[in-house]
């Protein structure tokens, strides 16, 4: 049993040493580390003003603003948004009819947006805040019912939602 232990020994003692002198050899009195990580690119949203109970459905047809979007974003660029519509771009009646009216929407500058042919995109257009404070930028959002004093009668609404995200 002990010319077992012998070279087991023997074994420990050199990678002992060889682990020594190692750390010994270092020539420099300071180290480095070097490390990265990645702040991944991404907006937020609120909305400012919402949950409009008042919009003027009589005959004439006029932008309505129905709440502002406020974005801020990482980047330093713009957004883009995307607008989807609950109801497939109209204003649905509480009545037994659940009728309809087509409305426009207009996003800041772009106007006559028809978000019936489905989800509309603003592509690297919403203005956006940034900084670490988190400083949003407001856009004005409003509708444009399309009345033609023929409509049923009924609370009509609709619920618009938007998503936000970095360029």
């Amino acid at each position: 049993m002990n010319t077992l232990l012998k070279p087991l020994f023997a074994i420990s003692t050199v990678f002992s040493v060889s682990a020594l002198a190692a750390v010994t050899d270092t020539t420099s009195s300071d180290a480095q580390y070097s490390f990265t990580g990645t702040v991944e690119p991404m907006c937020k949203t609120s909305s400012g003003t919402n949950s409009v109970t008042g919009l003027n459905l009589s005959t004439a047809s006029q932008a309505q603003e129905i709440g502002t979007l406020d974005v801020w974003c990482n980047t330093g660029d713009n957004a883009t948004t995307t607008y989807s519509s609950a109801n497939g771009g109209y204003l649905i009646a509480n009545n037994a009819q659940n009728s309809k009216l087509a409305y426009t929407l207009n996003i800041g500058d772009t106007t006559d947006v028809d978000l019936q042919a489905g989800a509309y995109e603003h592509l690297n257009a919403t203005a956006a805040g940034t900084g670490s404070a988190g400083e949003t930028k407001a856009t004005l959002l409003k509708i444009t019912p399309q009345i033609n004093g023929l409509n049923d009668a009924g609370t009509y609404s609709d619920t618009i939602t938007v998503t936000v995200s970095a360029n």
